[in-house]
């Protein structure tokens, strides 16, 4: 027996060896391309897609978890960027808030991310060049697409070139962590409307107190030993605060979508979603024939939205999604006789699907 757990543990040990090495030829690779881009002046230099390494590792992936790759990766990839020029990443909220957690779960800890009052001021922090990417709110399961997101990328030239889904969850954090000793429950009005049944049956007496953001939240319960703070997993670590409760959210099942915004369109990858805006007019059958040249290539299309268009001689604009990249052979096609046939058209993203 313990001739095997010496075995075992050698072999362990010279596996984290050479993850350290690998790890270090990554970072070298990265000085190297870092020289290599300088040399080149104005010629782009593009290295693969996040998208692409991360498919390709899950790919090669055996007895190591598939699921684990992305985050993994995730990780690996932000570290080696901030190696050259890390990511300025402007997220739509305050610190710990949901759009925060997002962003950080699809840059990696080692970006450095801008809290941001609006999705307009998200979207122009990333076309003043003041951020490299965004991160804003695109849909949640229950109400369905945010229209100020909608709006935003019609009016801009941001372009979406990824999403993440992020499911809802909500704890109850604390100075002390004791459950006894809350009095007070401080929550942004979207925290606590989402958590509101659990609340009143889980702690019947607390008081329910609306502030402005997670950050406001999170003050209070720190300097008060009976308040709590509804926030976070990332809330929780940002302020060092402990845990009383989990799972709080009434609904289990909701999600919220955001969109990642930047200033170019990522290239294509085989698996991929391409999102239209589209005024085809307020006469008869306009809809049908601006959908037709989707149809007749046999183009798959996802999702139909529409929205009331002020301030344009158009009364409404559709968002349509569908499978496939704008460089596609159909979609560019379509999307050319498209803009014949409609009074507005413009591409708002196209980049790889989630998995």
């Amino acid at each position: 027996m313990d001739d095997r757990l010496r075995r075992i543990t050698a072999a362990l040990e010279e596996a984290d060896r050479q993850i350290v090495g690998a790890l270090n030829a990554r970072a070298r690779a990265m000085h190297q391309y870092s020289a290599l881009r300088e040399e080149a002046g104005d010629e782009p230099l593009r290295l693969p897609k996040t998208a692409k390494v991360i498919e390709a590792a899950r790919a090669l992936a055996e007895e190591f978890p598939a699921s684990s790759i992305e985050p993994v990766f995730r990780e690996v990839l932000s570290a080696c960027t901030e190696l050259v020029a890390p990511d300025v990443v402007a997220y739509f909220g305050g610190p710990g808030d949901l759009a925060h957690a997002a962003a950080r779960d699809h840059f990696g800890h080692a970006a450095s991310f801008r809290p941001t009052e609006s999705v307009s001021g998200v979207l122009e922090a990333v076309l003043h060049g003041h951020a490299t990417f965004g991160v804003i709110p695109l849909e949640t399961s229950t109400d369905g697409a945010i229209t100020a997101t909608l709006k935003g990328l019609v009016a801009t030239d941001a372009k979406l070139c990824a999403e993440r889904i992020a499911p809802l969850r909500y704890q109850l954090l604390s100075q002390s962590g004791e459950v006894s000793e809350v009095v007070k429950i401080y929550g942004t009005a979207p925290a606590i409307a989402a958590c509101e049944r659990q609340l009143r049956s889980r702690y019947p007496d607390a008081i329910l107190v609306d502030v402005q953001s997670g950050q406001a939240a999170a003050h209070f319960a720190i300097g008060d030993d009976q308040s709590a703070a509804l926030g976070s997993a990332l809330l929780k670590e940002l302020f060092g605060l402990k845990l009383i409760d989990d799972r709080l959210e009434d609904d289990a099942d909701v999600v919220t979508r955001f969109g990642v915004v930047g200033s170019h369109l990522p290239s294509r990858t085989g698996q991929d979603r391409t999102v239209l805006a589209v005024a085809p007019g307020d006469e008869p059958g306009a809809l049908h024939r601006a959908l037709q040249p989707l149809a007749d290539r046999k183009i798959n299309l996802t999702r139909v939205e529409s929205r009331p268009s002020t301030g344009t001689e158009w009364r409404h604009v559709f968002f349509l999604e569908m499978d496939g990249h704008i460089t596609d052979r159909a979609i560019l096609t379509a999307v050319e006789e498209l803009r014949r046939i409609v009074r507005y058209a413009k591409v708002l993203g196209s980049y790889p699907r989630p998995t």
